[in-house]
């Protein structure tokens, strides 16, 4: 079987702001732009990725074209599945990520409130 027969989400080619940072740390976060959404993960181009089998915080608001929803602030804990050249290379990796857990905070239009595992920051 192939790996695009095994998604379960519907992907969405989207460009929206991810920050990123290695789970547990105080590490600033990166920010980056996704290249595709779903609810199950995001997949991003970068020429620093994490290495395959990590795992990473990232923080981004989930388009309403994603969930139906009203447009909300995801603070995902995620494992790196995949890094891989892009096509055409151009020195940036492709970087696929799945979300492993996520906590939604519905924001008022202007506000941040931030990942709440991270408020301590």
């Amino acid at each position: 079987m192939k790996p695009s027969d095994r998604r379960l989400a519907q992907r969405f080619r989207l460009a929206i702001p991810l920050f990123i940072r290695k789970w547990k740390t105080l590490t600033p976060e990166t920010k980056v732009q996704s290249v595709n959404v779903s609810e199950s993960g995001v997949y991003f181009e970068t020429d620093t990725p994490p290495p395959e089998g990590e795992i990473v915080r990232i923080r981004f608001d989930m388009p309403t074209e994603i969930t139906g929803d009203a447009t909300a602030e995801w603070c995902c804990t995620c494992r790196v599945v995949g890094v891989r050249p892009t096509c055409p290379p151009g020195g940036l990796l492709g970087v696929g990520v799945r979300f492993d857990y996520y906590e939604i905070t519905r924001i008022p239009r202007g506000a941040r409130i931030g990942c709440l595992a991270d408020s301590k920051r």
